[in-house]
């Protein structure tokens, strides 16, 4: 890999789409609600270091996400399932700005996404 993506966007077809967010938190926010094809998004705080951002509507508006669903479970979320596409970011800074996924991190989650 010679590109680290910012993120990874996690289809309901269970495609994983590397995607590079803009460094500007206002277009990096419309960038991301086209990705998750949505207006409103919610943050589920995987870890410190992992984001998963969904569609706050995802349950009318998407079919479930089986493998962002699975992915979650790992991390202990077992009361829901998620829905729709799912956008995978660092955790936010101390300012609440969202990171860019490293390269270790990518590579991770690449690999744990290809077993579940």
């Amino acid at each position: 890999m010679t590109h680290t993506p910012s993120a990874l966007l996690i289809t309901p077809e269970c495609d994983i789409v590397p995607v590079d967010l803009p460094s500007d938190s206002d277009a990096r926010l419309t960038v991301m609600r086209s990705v998750i094809r949505c207006e409103r998004v919610d943050v589920v705080g995987l870890t410190s270091q992992l984001d998963m951002w969904l569609d706050d509507e995802g349950l009318y508006n998407h079919p479930v996400n089986k493998v962002a669903t699975a992915l979650a479970v790992r991390f202990g979320f077992r009361w829901q399932d998620y829905y729709g596409p799912v956008l995978l970011t660092g955790g936010a800074d101390a300012d609440g700005e969202t990171l860019p996924l490293t390269k270790d991190k990518v590579l991770a989650l690449l690999a744990s996404l290809g077993d579940l």
